[in-house]
């Protein structure tokens, strides 16, 4: 799909970006290749680390003229359901200039554009830059002790932590005091439900129909890491433990696997040893080494469009929003940002690929090598009312002794299903959505 461009047309394009920590760089380069080939277009930038109050006090004072055209994508349900915001669905469907004749759809890591996973049939979110989640560790521990650093299988993920824990290493620690472990594991419940060819766990997921944290599907999951803790492939040191101080074990290789996002690197790089080198892997709940392995996966960076303006602009914004998914600006968002790539072929290059810190480039070769889905467990019902989080309190509360094998789940999984099914009913009742 191309747009009909007039290089005559001129146009100014107000932007709202968040000041964070990948920078700006990746974005004032990307400012700059767009000016030089559109020269028409021109640029009002507001930055600002609190960008998003900013975009707020905009929206809510109904002055469409002064609202930005393209801004920093935090909120956006409200937005949709309010017809604030533009669709962004057929940038998927353009070419980049950097690929001519192959659609951006097809380029992207897979997870980013899921017409299953649309809200009201559309994507409204650009993603810019993301955090993965998964199972991380030392490359060189791993290597020294020939232990699989892919395991295709769930069986192979259990015989590779029995091969560790022969050695008289931890398998896996994790925080427990902040259930960490959901970095690892929570997208699991969609593998169990594709192995068991249950369609309808995606819809029933995504609107609160049906019991959660006690579907066959979650139960079999916590049944899993239950088992797991009892032999003793989850430490018991996790119980209290914060995220600094069971990455410290990993550092130490009193474990050999630490539940986290990608930022451990970053997070952890004043304590690593000389010659540690971080590692992933994600973990598979499914037996058939096809996959799918559903990756937790958050957007960290992300754009969105006010509908409220005229064709010619939101025409060019999405034409800029493509620009940024040239592998030119991907790459500055990589090595100054420290964001991962969202395009598939960006190890292609050896160059490119030699420049990634070695965290980087194993998640990307992950990403790239394995039917992996980037889930991001969007729901389409909001819920506000306080037994939610009450319920969610349960969890992360507990979770710790069920995974270390010393309390069983199910009676744990219960009571928060009774508080969330509470927040659930009221809620749908009270947005007429029961």
């Amino acid at each position: 799909m191309r747009m009909d461009f007039q290089k005559n047309e001129k146009v100014t394009l107000k932007v709202g970006l968040l000041e964070s920590g990948y920078g700006r760089e990746w974005f004032d380069l990307a400012v700059k290749r767009f000016t030089e080939k559109y020269p028409n277009v021109q640029f009002d930038i507001t930055a600002s680390p609190k960008i998003g109050d900013l975009i707020s006090t905009k929206a809510s004072a109904g002055n469409d003229n002064d609202m930005f055209d393209l801004f920093y994508g935090a909120t956006w349900t409200e937005y949709v359901n309010a017809n604030k915001l533009e669709p962004v669905t057929d940038i998927f469907e353009m070419s980049p200039d950097d690929a001519p004749g192959r659609k951006l759809n097809d380029l992207i890591v897979p997870g980013f554009n899921d017409p299953e996973k649309y809200y009201k049939d559309n994507a409204w979110v650009f993603p810019i830059a993301n955090y993965v989640g998964g199972m991380f560790f030392d490359q060189k521990l791993f290597d020294e002790n020939g232990w699989n650093k892919n395991p295709k299988t769930y069986d192979e993920f259990i015989q590779l932590c029995e091969a560790i824990q022969s050695k008289g290493i931890d398998p896996i620690v994790y925080a427990g005091l902040y259930n960490y472990a959901q970095f690892a594991f929570d997208t699991k419940i969609f593998e169990i439900a594709d192995e068991r060819g249950n369609k309808q766990f995606r819809n029933d997921f995504e609107y609160y129909n049906g019991p959660q944290y006690t579907s066959p599907e979650s139960i079999e999951v916590y049944k899993r890491l239950h088992d797991m803790g009892k032999k003793g492939y989850i430490s018991k040191k996790s119980v209290g433990m914060n995220h600094t101080q069971s990455q410290m074990l990993v550092l130490q290789h009193k474990a050999a696997m630490v539940p986290s996002g990608d930022w451990i690197e970053n997070e952890m790089k004043e304590t690593a040893p000389d010659g540690f080198q971080w590692g992933y892997m994600a973990v598979p709940f499914t037996n058939n080494p096809n996959g799918p392995i559903y990756v937790t996966n958050g957007l960290s960076y992300s754009f969105e469009i006010w509908a409220a303006k005229p064709d010619l602009n939101k025409k060019w914004a999405k034409q800029f929003l493509l620009s940024l998914m040239s592998n030119e600006i991907q790459q500055v968002l990589v090595e100054k940002g420290g964001a991962l790539p969202l395009r598939k072929d960006y190890l292609d290059d050896q160059t490119r690929a030699d420049q990634m810190k070695p965290l980087q480039k194993s998640i990307a070769t992950y990403l790239k090598d394995n039917p992996v889905v980037l889930e991001l467990k969007n729901r389409k019902i909001e819920l506000t009312d306080p037994d939610n989080m009450a319920s969610l309190k349960v969890i992360v509360d507990n979770m710790a002794l069920v995974l270390t094998g010393q309390e069983d789940p199910e009676p744990i999984l219960e009571d928060a299903e009774k508080l969330l099914q509470n927040a659930i009913a009221k809620d749908k009742k009270a947005q007429n959505k029961a």
